[in-house]
């Protein structure tokens, strides 16, 4: 028996993890398609009063005659957005982390940031069935996108800094030390 005879192909590959964004994006991009609206997230209230906010503006949105339209459509467009460049960015195998990064963020964050707040700029409503303004929606979704590209500026920041500690620490590490010029190496 030798190692080749271990040898086997992993059961999930990135090629299939595609397939499942691609179809969650479809999803996604479904219900954006739609306007239907998005679940309401237990706060300060509990989440029987979340569900009931929610069941409401289900009935509504399911109540109104016409085209429905609404706010919620640029957080699930933002989501089919995410999930279809997730689905790319998995399939290019030559790319950088950052650029992978870039194709899955950009698209998203535009949509959910820019679309609300030219929404609340137009002085368009929240949705056609169910009322609200959309200048608090909008004020949250752009809080939410600068935090989120906040934080990972603060990430990609740390983990530089931890890079040049690490390079500086290799240089010091291979500085002569010894009496013969040999390379001095830190004993742990």
């Amino acid at each position: 028996m030798s190692i080749s005879d271990f040898d086997v192909e992993p059961v999930v590959s990135f090629r299939s993890f595609a397939w499942v964004l691609g179809a969650l994006g479809v999803v996604l991009g479904l219900l954006a398609a739609i306007g239907w609206p998005v679940p309401h997230v237990a706060g300060r209230v509990g989440g029987q009063q979340a569900w009931a906010d929610t069941v409401h503006d289900a009935r509504a949105w399911l109540g109104h005659d016409g085209w429905r339209t609404s706010g919620a459509s640029w957080v699930w467009g933002a989501g089919a957005a995410a999930s279809t460049c997730g689905a790319v960015a998995l399939r290019l195998t030559s790319a950088s982390d950052t650029r992978r990064w870039a194709i899955v963020v950009v698209p998203a964050a535009a949509l959910l940031a820019i679309g609300p707040v030219a929404q609340w700029a137009l002085g368009l409503p929240w949705s056609n069935y169910g009322g609200g303004t959309s200048g608090p929606h909008a004020l949250v979704l752009v809080v939410v996108v600068a935090l989120g590209l906040a934080a990972v500026g603060l990430r990609r920041a740390v983990r530089g800094l931890g890079r040049r500690i690490d390079r500086r620490a290799v240089r010091r590490d291979l500085q002569p030390g010894g009496d013969d010029g040999t390379p001095r190496h830190r004993t742990r």
